[in-house]
């Protein structure tokens, strides 16, 4: 006996009765052919903004929407669900060849499985992100993250959203990509006159006045690069923050200032507010004094230009705040060197510690008249000595002629991106150095695509004009890409998503709308580039480090993009930027998935680093592998050179790759020698292109006692406890080894670590 539901028509037939369907918005509603028509009416005509494709017309709905009802009625169910009739209906698109429409119509979202997976911490990229915590909220962003990856690879053009799925290019923070920006630098000066608006729109948040007392200026500091999350998708940065916030510490003791320090730094890395509940990503840039560009220049702050020509606000210019800063930088240095409770180091705010020609000759003068004041040297020292006890501080390294010191501003901030401005760049520079009109300075990146560099001199096979060939097409991929952002962007800024970046607060004297808060025309789009040395590797047969002329390749092949950056620039009317990224993921994905492909397999095979034993057993269980491709332009981990000639091949690319780099130094001693790493690091900036560069310290964290001991131990060598976590540097930030990937777990195995440093 048939199971079939049916009812008699009028006319004596027999006819399946329509379920009623469960709808995604929550009710239970009759069967409505008409809905469908509606629904691809109004869902087809978004083909027109992503794919330049009519929508589909009524007529052609309405054959659709009856095909759908002739397929359910067939499927004789007694239950239906929204999601399932759109899935019958993108069939039929599919069927009728209307891929675009079906894109578009889609359904993006997880299986019930891997949702869980999800949630117990085991599922969808759960090593994505060391900065990530396992925690509920982390489970939601994850969840957001695998759906918006899904949407906007679904609504790129099929052409370039394969390059990102195949390999051969890679989209970070795809999950952000049609939402927001990359990361930002702020000029403080902005807050410090506006006041602090965390909404962008004063309508769901509190908008405070400017500050008028250091506890408040810091507190607004700290608001201001947690509320920026919600609109960029990466790091937030102050660039030159000690001098803009040293007014207020005007005629304060020491020990207010330290405390007032200790309130910034425990603030910044108590906060679980960023994206997914993890710490904001920050930095700030800080110099031991107040920059010769700076010492003649109005202070901005408690609202008010201080350049003597409004009653109220005397002359009063940065170079007065010398004292400030010299107290303000020792204090930070002590507040970091103490650790928190646990005597763990602090990995955020991240210390970008400028070494300038201004620093490099002490201030004699000024020096004698202040006997009580640290000197500049002082100052460095202390944060050698950070470096010697944590691994703490990066050295943004100004002194190479390149980097325009004096000339312009410049900055290192988020892992290693590079932004600077000059009279030359801007028209505007000379209005912002004095906050003319609230104009100032705003630094940043809209998006990262960071090339597969291996894979395209497995194309060329020992080709070089060929393999550039590659090289140069990819970056016109990237460029592609980097118009659909911009346009996708222009739509998020029209329909006023982004408040925060594009607020214009009350001015606090003439009660006008003042100036935007982030000059997005100015962000920059960055090109990076991974696995450098493994490319001149196949197609030289040899290392960097092991033939003269791979690294005369790697030089020329990156010289070659450089040039190519600039006429991509030039013909876009975009600032297009050449970095060496983080990849904190990247390096890892890029060698799996040249594994993975049967083409690409073998030649992947004899450069990859890692453990190529472990992904043959696992290659088909998971995709974390503990395999990767050397970051950037780096000589690999493990390379078994000196640390001199390491920093002879590898300087050589900094002023190249002007988008950013890093040259990283792991130390094996358990307590270095603080004089000893500052005779050196003073060396590597004054007789080397190095821009940037950091040492890396490894440490075990007891999780019964709490103790934390140097190195990579087994067991706490207070307790014997074997419950332990390590602490190192990941890319280009200090976090616990429990959360990395597998490859960057790897990697920390690889890397060659260095005692002597003579």
């Amino acid at each position: 006996m048939s199971s079939r539901i049916v009812q008699q028509t009028l006319g004596g037939l027999a006819a399946s009765v329509m379920p009623r369907v469960r709808t995604t918005d929550g009710h239970l509603l009759d069967w409505n052919r008409e809905a469908i028509v509606k629904q691809l009416l109004k869902e087809t005509k978004l083909s027109e903004q992503f794919y330049n494709e009519p929508g589909i017309s009524e007529e052609e709905a309405e054959d659709i929407a009856r095909e759908v009802e002739r397929r359910v009625r067939w499927m004789n169910v007694r239950y239906l669900s929204g999601p399932l009739v759109r899935e019958i209906m993108n069939v039929v698109l599919l069927e009728r060849h209307h891929t675009e429409w079906r894109n578009i119509c889609t359904r993006v979202g997880t299986p019930v499985f891997d949702a869980h997976l999800i949630d117990i911490g085991t599922g969808f990229e759960a090593k994505e992100n060391a900065n990530l915590q396992e925690n509920a909220e982390t489970s939601h962003k994850k969840k957001a993250d695998k759906i918006s990856k899904e949407q906007y690879l679904l609504l790129l053009p099929p052409y370039l959203a394969d390059r990102h799925l195949a390999g051969d290019l890679h989209i970070h923070d795809l999950e952000y990509f049609g939402t927001r920006p990359f990361c930002q630098d702020w000029d403080l000066r902005y807050f410090f006159y506006y006041g602090l608006m965390p909404d962008g729109l004063g309508t769901k948040a509190s908008v405070a006045g400017p500050a008028k007392k250091p506890e408040v200026a810091i507190l607004h500091a700290v608001k201001a690069l947690g509320s920026a999350q919600t609109n960029f998708a990466g790091g937030q940065g102050f660039y030159n923050f000690l001098t803009f916030i040293a007014p207020y510490f005007e005629g304060r003791s020491y020990m207010e200032i330290l405390q007032l320090m200790q309130m910034f730094v425990y603030e910044m890395t108590q906060m679980m507010v960023a994206r997914g509940g993890q710490l904001v990503f920050s930095s700030v840039q800080l110099t031991p004094g107040v920059p010769r560009l700076w010492r003649d220049k109005p202070a901005v702050y408690a609202g008010r230009v201080w350049d003597g020509s409004a009653e109220g606000a005397p002359l009063k210019t940065y170079g007065q705040f010398e004292r400030e800063v010299r107290l303000a930088f020792k204090a930070l240095m002590e507040v970091m060197l103490a650790g928190d409770y646990w005597g763990k180091p602090f990995n955020f705010p991240k210390p970008e510690i400028s070494i300038e020609p201004d620093f490099m000759t002490e201030d004699e003068a000024f020096n004698a008249a202040h006997p009580d004041l640290p000197t500049y040297r002082d100052l460095y020292l202390m944060t050698f000595n950070l470096a010697a006890e944590y691994g703490t501080p990066y050295f943004d390294n100004q002194l190479p002629a390149y980097r325009g010191a004096g000339k312009g501003i410049s900055c290192y901030q988020c892992c290693a991106y590079q932004f600077a401005a000059t009279a030359d760049s801007d028209s505007q520079f000379e209005e912002k150095l004095y906050f003319r009109e609230g104009k100032h300075f705003s630094m940043g990146s809209w998006q990262v695509v960071s090339l597969n560099c291996p894979r395209a001199a497995y194309l060329a096979r020992g080709d070089d004009e060929l393999l550039f060939e590659y090289l140069r097409e990819l970056m016109d991929t990237s460029v592609e890409i980097f118009k659909v952002k911009r346009e996708w962007m222009s739509q998020i800024i029209k329909n006023h998503r982004m408040p925060f970046a594009t607020q214009q607060p009350r001015d606090p004297i003439t009660g006008e709308k003042g100036a935007v808060a982030v000059g997005l025309d100015g962000l920059v789009y960055t090109i990076g580039v991974v696995g450098v040395n493994e490319m001149v590797q196949f197609h030289t047969g040899k290392q960097m480090h092991e033939s003269r002329e791979a690294w005369k390749l790697a030089v020329r092949a990156m010289t070659e993009m450089e040039i190519y950056a600039k006429k991509l620039s030039a013909h876009h009317g975009m600032t297009i930027a050449l970095a060496r990224t983080p990849a904190e993921t990247t390096a890892q994905r890029f060698a799996v998935s040249d594994l993975i492909h049967e083409e690409y397999r073998e030649c992947a095979e004899r450069v990859v680093k890692g453990d190529l034993d472990a992904v043959r057993k696992s290659l088909h269980k998971t995709r974390d592998l503990p395999v990767y491709y050397t970051n950037g332009t780096h000589l690999p981990p493990g390379a078994d050179v000196s640390i001199f000639e390491r920093a002879r091949h590898e300087h050589v690319f900094f002023p190249i790759v002007d988008g950013g780099n890093i040259f990283h130094i792991f130390l094996g001693e358990a307590a270095p020698d603080p004089q000893g790493l500052m005779d050196f690091g003073l060396r590597l900036a004054r007789e080397t292109q190095i821009g940037y560069f950091t040492f890396t310290k490894d440490m075990t964290v007891c999780l019964g006692c709490s103790r934390v001991s140097a190195g990579l131990g087994d067991r706490c060598p207070s307790c014997g406890s074997e419950d332990v976590d390590h602490i190192s540097r990941i890319t280009g930030y200090l976090q616990a080894v429990s959360g990395w990937n597998s490859a960057k777990r790897q990697e920390l195995k690889d890397r060659k670590r260095y005692n002597d440093l003579r």
